[in-house]
């Protein structure tokens, strides 16, 4: 049998390199490829900051690399935009996973919190710790990357990628029919357990929540993920 593509796509503040685990040790059968969004991690960003132009942007990067029919991981932020793709063009997508992702009907950012974001820019320690935060069962051993690649965070993109998951939704019907395996963390308090569930529900499916885990508990824990990933990507037709 040959070897089928995962494609995964990071959230907010991130990069390619949260997915160095699954990469190196893919599921069986599959080979993992991650690109960084356009503004994450130093990379250009000459469109929109919105998540239909982040999903436009995958659409074109994956006929770039010759990528046909993929399933489609997106973390936080990434799971708007794996789902607004699957939304334009569901035939060029065989399955979603979702892991701690925006929900369904956005994710709004209280105004109070907009200046702290755009404080974060030219304030390391902060930086620092909110990306910490998201690991409350231990940093990554990459950590030092991953708080590099967010401090290369296009300036446009602290408040603007906020903005863009606040206006953003998909009716679930949308998504009905189309594989889908819903994920969180048990101590994630960005998207709740409860969050998670109501979006695994609309879906029609089950959630799995990673207990003692927070929202980047694909990076915390990445075995335990790669195990419940490998599971659902066998249950998918050839």
């Amino acid at each position: 049998m040959s070897e089928r593509t995962l494609v995964a796509i990071h959230g907010n503040f991130a990069s390619a390199r949260w997915w160095t685990d699954l990469i190196n040790d893919p599921p069986a059968g599959w080979r993992v490829v991650a690109p960084d969004l356009p503004g994450f991690a130093g990379t250009e960003n000459n469109g929109e900051v919105s998540i239909p132009a982040y999903a436009q942007w995958l659409g074109r990067w994956l006929t770039e690399q010759h990528i046909v029919r993929p399933a489609l991981l997106g973390h936080s932020l990434g799971g708007a935009v794996v789902m607004e793709l699957a939304r334009q063009h569901p035939e060029r997508v065989n399955a979603l996973i979702l892991a701690a992702s925006c929900p369904l009907s956005g994710l709004v950012t209280p105004e109070e919190n907009y200046p702290v974001l755009e404080m974060m820019r030219g304030n390391p320690a902060l930086l620092e710790m909110s990306l910490g935060a998201l690991f409350p069962a231990g940093r990554p051993g990459n950590f030092t990357d991953l708080l590099d690649d967010a401090g290369r965070m296009a300036p446009t993109h602290y408040s603007g990628n906020a903005r863009a998951l606040s206006g953003w939704s998909v009716p679930p019907g949308d998504l009905r029919g189309l594989p889908t395996l819903v994920m969180g963390g048990e101590l994630d308090q960005l998207v709740t357990p409860d969050m998670v569930r109501a979006q695994a529900q609309a879906l029609g499916t089950q959630a799995v929540i990673a207990d003692g885990l927070g929202h980047g508990f694909p990076q915390e824990h990445p075995a335990r993920f790669r195990a419940h990933l490998e599971a659902f990507l066998q249950t998918l037709p050839g």
